[in-house]
């Protein structure tokens, strides 16, 4: 039990680096003393020290001996940043907990072997699942090369996300809303059909929460129609933008912006491009067209629902065009009250 809440508060530390340090896994480190914390770290950006290097130059001296507690196996390879591995043997620690093994090829089980070669006491599997919930993007990534993707949609009771003529702004409370720029800030990446660019204009950046930077702003735009007329829409004002068609490809500059039109003749080609291209995570904001495509295919890993206490009486449906059963393709694993809202989290449901 001990080793278990030590582990978790590894967990809260590492979750502190969520939007800070993509591609790399969320790792929070803790090393204790006979029952005592002495040092803590945590991975907070990319390119920086890694988590068992902060906690052991925050316990200083009294690593010696101790017992450290990280979600990830410690890294065993020359990087940007040197081994974990060389820093936990040279800081005297005696004792290692692990929750999960690192997928990634240039880890997978070396560390461990390294630490125990070394005369490390080392134990793996400690919160296994509750670790790889944690790491849900990173290890999706590492293991297939795509982004981990999720779905976000707010409807009315009824079960629309905009009226009969696709007005959809402000369903939700205002507490929603801003959770919503969280997840942005959380994703590598926002996407988006050319139909909602059209009805809803928005601009898809981070307003609301604190962003090292600002996601990609993805648009499936089959025809370039929206390209077409780019300076009618607010999200070509800023950022990076990939515009997935099956016309052309190009890179121009307009405005503060930097737009990459690149061919794609499925979903599943524009998931293996961004993943080429470090992109770990992408949230899928809508519209109803885009949201079908993606679970028809079953191209998701999550999905956010947000439920508010509105009637419309007709309008568009989330998953408009497809034509499946919902309940055999999600499990729900979690509500949380947002104001007046509900916000409802699922999963793709067990084959």
């Amino acid at each position: 039990m001990e080793d278990e809440r030590f582990m978790r508060i590894a967990f809260r530390l590492a979750r502190l680096g969520r939007g800070f340090v993509s591609p790399n896994p969320l790792v929070g480190a803790v090393i204790v003393q006979r029952g005592r914390i002495v040092g803590v770290g945590y991975h907070r950006r990319y390119g920086e020290a890694h988590a068992e290097v902060r906690a052991i130059e925050d316990a200083g001296e009294d690593a010696v001996g101790g017992t450290m507690y990280v979600n990830l196996e410690p890294h065993s390879f020359h990087g940007k940043v040197p081994p974990c591995t060389d820093a936990i043997i040279r800081a005297g620690i005696s004792r290692v907990v692990i929750s999960n093994i690192d997928p990634n090829p240039k880890v997978a089980g070396k560390g461990v072997e390294i630490l125990r070669k070394a005369g490390l006491e080392v134990e793996v599997g400690v919160l296994e699942e509750e670790g790889e919930r944690l790491n849900e993007v990173f290890f999706k990534w590492i293991r297939t090369g795509r982004p981990f993707v999720t779905l976000k949609f707010a409807m009315t009771l009824d079960g629309f996300i905009a009226d009969s003529r696709g007005n959809s702004r402000w369903i939700t409370s205002e507490k929603s809303r801003r959770f919503v720029h969280k997840l942005r800030a959380w994703s590598d990446a926002v996407a988006v059909g050319a139909g909602t660019v059209i009805r809803d204009n928005p601009r898809l950046t981070v307003r609301e929460y604190y962003a090292p930077r600002q996601p990609v702003k993805v648009i499936f735009d089959r025809n370039l129609t929206v390209w077409k007329r780019w300076e009618d829409y607010r999200i070509f004002d800023e950022g990076e933008i990939i515009l997935f068609n099956s016309r052309e490809e190009f890179e121009v500059r307009v405005r503060r912006a930097v737009v990459r039109g690149i061919i794609a003749s499925s979903i599943e080609d524009a998931l293996e491009y961004l993943g080429r291209n470090q992109i770990t995570s992408l949230l899928v904001e809508g519209g109803s067209e885009i949201l079908s495509r993606f679970m028809e295919k079953g191209l998701f890993d999550k999905v956010y629902a947000f439920w508010a206490p509105k009637v419309l009486g007709k309008g568009l449906s989330p998953f408009g065009l497809f034509d499946g059963n919902l309940e055999e393709r999600l499990r729900l694993h979690g509500i949380k009250r947002l104001d007046g809202d509900v916000l409802a989290v699922y999963y793709p449901a067990r084959k």
